[in-house]
């Protein structure tokens, strides 16, 4: 049944995700987008809370990826697809049979991988000569299984793309285009799992313009920072994301 005026504690809530989700896709490539699922859970389910943010977050990617269109490079994200198709259909088939805990736990003990090799250059340049291709296919595939079961695919696209030290400019281009082409790539299996609720169609339009509001925003923070700086907060986004993912990894529904 559509639901015309949301529960106002559910919209709340759902809008302060959606406001973190925009500046997040559009400033920080996704670091804090992955609270808005973990924040509606527990009102509307771990499920139809995917299926609400879906249609905003395509509204979100296009906004986005239209943004920094002139530093979009197919060559970057193309490694990372074969990996994104086969975590997207492993994801679909888990939907609805497992618990979401043990992905998000290595989603984000994948983050804190990066963060390791961050830190430590020789330990870089070593995975980088041994892995080759086969990291972005690791990559692609963890950011496609936990993009859909949770909307938290972040973390494995940030791995890929800030090991390249690519422009601040460059690397949100890159990270948006890939949220962007899996959550496209999520529509068809959504919707036959029956995860686009027409009920939740009220909520979700009202969810637009805060929408549209947090990618302006996150747009703007990120043309007013240095370079060093980009990156220095870029590290403690993955840092916090990463922690948030493994804290729902290991707790107990």
């Amino acid at each position: 049944m559509f639901e015309l005026w949301p529960d106002p504690v559910l919209l709340g809530v759902a809008a302060v995700g959606v406001l973190l989700t925009g500046v997040a896709k559009s400033g920080f490539a996704g670091g804090i987008g992955v609270v808005a699922v973990p924040m509606m859970a527990p009102f509307i389910g771990g499920d139809a809370a995917i299926g609400l943010l879906l249609p905003v977050l395509l509204l979100m990617d296009g906004q986005t990826v239209w943004a920094f269109r002139r530093q979009l490079r197919w060559s970057l994200i193309r490694p990372l697809v074969p990996g994104i198709v086969v975590g997207t259909a492993c994801g679909t088939w888990l939907l609805g049979k497992t618990d979401e805990h043990s992905i998000q736990l290595l989603i984000g003990l994948m983050g804190f991988w990066v963060l390791l090799q961050r830190f430590a250059p020789t330990l870089q340049r070593t995975i980088a000569a041994m892995a080759g291709s086969l990291q972005a296919h690791v990559n692609g595939g963890l950011a496609g299984l936990g993009s859909t079961l949770a909307h938290a695919g972040a973390a494995p696209l940030q791995a890929h793309f800030l090991l390249q030290r690519l422009p601040n400019e460059s690397f949100l281009a890159q990270v948006a285009a890939t949220i962007g082409l899996m959550n496209v790539l999520k529509l068809l299996p959504y919707g036959a799992l029956g995860l686009l609720n027409v009920s939740f169609t009220g909520l979700s339009l009202i969810l637009i313009p805060v929408a549209w509001a947090g990618v302006l925003l996150g747009r703007w923070l990120s043309l007013r920072l240095a370079h060093a700086v980009f990156f220095r907060i870029m590290m403690v986004m993955l840092a916090l994301n990463s922690t948030w993912l493994v804290w729902q990894g290991l707790s107990v529904s």
